[in-house]
């Protein structure tokens, strides 16, 4: 193997690669109806409520009222949107902050997603994920 055609190869890859992020940016956020939408696709019996998008337009949080004791998590990964409806089994913990929740979940695929909202839209996401919490709790309970 010849080292010169070995860089040389990698700089290309390099170029190329910066080329392409300058020629086709990817700007695109989550908003409320992409969010909807793309839950919609995933889950064609979800009937999404409502909506809270994290201040980053990356994560968003989809309240359902169907299917029941479910709710929908969207998360932007380049261009695409990855879709879940995420149940109280699925997560494992639940980490609130002043301006934060952290959703530890079983999953290795996505383990832990951060999202950092407003105060009101925070609010919601929080009575949104204790239901979830709680009903745990109860199961574990009995």
């Amino acid at each position: 193997m010849d080292l010169g055609l070995t860089l040389g190869s990698l700089v290309a890859i390099i170029v190329l690669a910066l080329l392409t992020a300058k020629l086709f940016p990817n700007t695109g956020r989550l908003d409320a109806d992409r969010v909807a939408r793309n839950i919609v696709r995933y889950a064609p019996e979800a009937q999404v409520a409502d909506v809270m998008v994290d201040a980053t337009g990356n994560v968003a949080l989809a309240a359902l009222d169907a299917p029941a004791d479910c709710f929908g998590l969207a998360r932007l990964l380049g261009d695409r949107v990855v879709c879940r409806l995420l149940t109280s089994a699925d997560i494992r913990k639940v980490y609130k902050d002043h301006a934060r929740i952290t959703l530890v979940l079983n999953d290795f695929t996505q383990p832990e997603i951060t999202l950092t909202m407003p105060a009101a839209t925070l609010a919601q996401a929080t009575k949104l994920l204790d239901g979830f919490a709680n009903r745990e709790e109860a199961t574990h309970a009995a």
